[in-house]
């Protein structure tokens, strides 16, 4: 997705902390108000980066355009409602992706509209953390497996057809992998970028 410049890895960076440190925090913060103990435990209820970054997965998105962060263990016995808990917690880190694309985006044409994007670094970091915001909150709701937007099918799946998902599991990774590599994924995602742009900016407009 991304060529390998120094200059844009760097910028890179600072923009896949924030983002993966949201995802999560916002994950394990509704798993939370839904009952389940089981991230807190595990040190998920914090915005620090070291609680939610993937090493592997944080090395792939800045060289390749594609990554994870860490997976976050969830025990769905302890919702009022499983299936339904489980569904809704799909949409929690891509809201919070796009709330946070939004706030930057904000901010990001306020400090052009005042003149203050001076340091050539700053409107590069700005524009990776929305344009990860925006991608990985798309990305996440894709209902395919393995991705997180599976999670709101799967749970009304008949048991018998969850079982066999969990027994595919490689067979699942692979097929995915191959499917990434492909122009279909982005055909997805860059009109659905657009749509949100148009929104943003729209609202933008509107509060400026």
């Amino acid at each position: 997705m991304f060529d390998l410049n120094p200059i844009q890895i760097l910028a890179s960076i600072p923009a896949i902390i924030i983002v993966f440190s949201v995802f999560g925090y916002a994950e394990a913060k509704v798993a939370t108000w839904f009952g389940d103990p089981t991230p807190q435990m595990a040190g998920r209820l914090t915005l620090s980066p070291l609680a939610h970054l993937d090493l592997i997965g944080t090395i792939c998105i800045i060289l390749v355009g594609f990554g994870w962060p860490k997976g976050m263990a969830i025990n769905p016995s302890y919702f009022k409602d499983p299936r339904r808990d489980m569904s809704l917690l799909a949409f929690a880190g891509p809201i919070a992706g796009l709330i946070t694309g939004f706030v930057f985006t904000f901010i990001y044409v306020l400090l052009g509209n005042l003149d203050l994007m001076q340091s050539p670094g700053l409107p590069m970091v700005m524009q990776y953390i929305i344009l990860y915001s925006i991608g990985l909150s798309i990305f996440c709701l894709i209902p395919f497996p393995p991705l997180p937007g599976f999670n709101i099918i799967l749970p009304w799946l008949p048991t018998e057809w969850q079982i066999k998902y969990y027994q595919l599991g490689m067979i699942n990774l692979i097929f995915f992998i191959i499917l990434i590599n492909t122009p279909i994924i982005s055909m997805v995602i860059r009109p659905l970028q657009q749509t949100i742009f148009k929104i943003y900016f729209a609202i933008i407009g509107t509060i400026l």
